[in-house]
C-alpha cells in the first residue's frame, strides 16, 4: 500500500503518529521505518523535495506531496494489517491537518483525506 502525504508534514509528526498507534520504528537521516506490533506490517516513509505531484491514478488534486510511505503487509495477517493502517490514518487525520491518499500500487485508491475529511473508499480485505 502506498501513502502520499501533503507537503508540510515532518518526519517527527509521522513518527509520533506511528508511535501512538503501537508501531516500533527507527528514525534515521533517510526517514522512518519499522513495523506495527500486531500485524508485523513493515513500513517506510521518506520526505519528498516538495515538488512531487500525487501519482495515484485517477486522482486530481491541487497539492504537492511532502512525504511518501509504503506499507508491506504479510499475506497471513491482511486483516490485522488493514486495522493497523486504518488506526494510523485515523490518528494522523485527527492530529494533523495534512491531506493524503492511500492507494494500492498507485492504481486503486483505498482512502483519501481532503477538505471533506477522511474517507475509506475500499477495504483491503473482503
Amino acid at each position: 500500500m502506498s501513502l502520499e502525504i501533503e507537503s508540510g508534514i515532518s518526519m517527527n509528526e509521522i513518527s509520533r503518529a506511528l508511535s501512538e498507534v503501537g508501531a516500533e520504528l527507527c528514525v534515521d537521516s533517510d526517514g522512518v521505518s519499522g513495523n506495527f506490533d500486531i500485524s508485523n506490517t513493515y513500513f517506510v516513509f521518506r520526505e519528498c523535495d516538495g515538488f512531487d505531484g500525487v501519482v495515484a491514478e485517477g486522482v486530481n488534486v491541487g497539492w504537492v506531496v511532502g512525504a511518501r510511505g509504503a506499507f508491506h503487509c504479510p499475506v497471513d495477517s491482511l486483516a490485522e494489517s488493514s486495522d493497523d493502517i486504518k488506526r494510523f490514518l485515523n490518528f494522523l487525520s485527527e492530529e494533523e491537518s495534512c491531506r493524503f491518499i492511500l492507494s494500492f500500487e498507485y492504481e486503486s485508491v483505498y482512502a483519501i483525506r481532503d477538505e471533506d475529511g477522511l474517507r475509506f473508499l475500499k477495504e483491503m480485505v473482503g
